[in-house]
């Protein structure tokens, strides 16, 4: 949830080649109560600046010495197009032109001088709560993201713990299996050896009968 103290301790880039520029809105911003506000004179100066705070919102002027906000524009793009930071444009070049160029160039919102201190607040204020607002719904998402890639990594496990378990029960199972059948053969060979040594038996008993019933004057009786 977005509160007052977020978008308080949001970082503030200001970039105007004028100090009288820069102290004011400086002096603007802290007493509106913003925490984390930093300057610079030389646009040359936004690229490591940025590296370095990874602002949530750039003032930028336009007309400056070696780069212009344009300029300054395209090589924020370089570095971070995905997240690219909101830019406010101030600046005395309020032609239309100017604003149309500013804003296809990679300004969210743009301020004519002189400065009227309750838009600028206004402006900031809005540009930063959509800012901070994206960075939570990115953040959400990535705890999202982590949440289903544990899940996904819980179900795969569990999808294999569960097959090494069917593979476990189908392997008791052929072993059961085999051990019935061979309880089986086991039963059936006890059963015609059983038969056999009746047979034997009834034949032995006809042979004793029939030895008993020869006598010496028989000529099958011999010694």
């Amino acid at each position: 949830m977005l509160t007052q103290q977020h978008l308080l301790r949001a970082r503030i880039l200001i970039v105007d080649d004028q100090p009288s520029n820069v102290r004011m809105l400086e002096k603007m911003l802290m007493t509106a109560g913003y925490t984390s506000v930093t300057s610079a004179t030389d646009p040359r100066q936004v690229v490591p600046l940025y590296r370095e705070l990874i602002p949530d919102l750039i003032l930028l002027d336009i007309r400056m010495p070696h780069l212009d906000g344009f300029q300054v524009m395209e090589q924020l793009k370089e570095i971070e197009h995905a997240t690219y930071p909101p830019v406010l444009v101030l600046t005395a070049q309020s032609d239309r032109d100017t604003r149309l160029r500013a804003l296809s160039s990679g300004a969210r919102d743009f301020l004519g001088k002189p400065l009227d201190q309750t838009e600028v607040l206004a402006r900031i204020r809005n540009l930063l709560e959509i800012r901070l607002l994206q960075n939570e719904l990115a953040m959400q998402n990535l705890i999202l993201e982590e949440k289903v890639c544990e899940r996904t990594t819980a179900l795969m496990k569990a999808n294999e713990e569960l097959r090494a378990e069917m593979a476990e029960r189908k392997k008791f199972e052929e072993q059961f299996l085999h051990a019935q059948k061979m309880e089986s053969i086991g039963r059936l060979a006890s059963g015609v050896a059983h038969d056999f040594n009746n047979i034997i038996m009834v034949i032995k008993c006809y042979s004793d009968i029939a030895l008993k019933s020869l006598t010496p004057e028989k000529p099958l009786y011999r010694d």
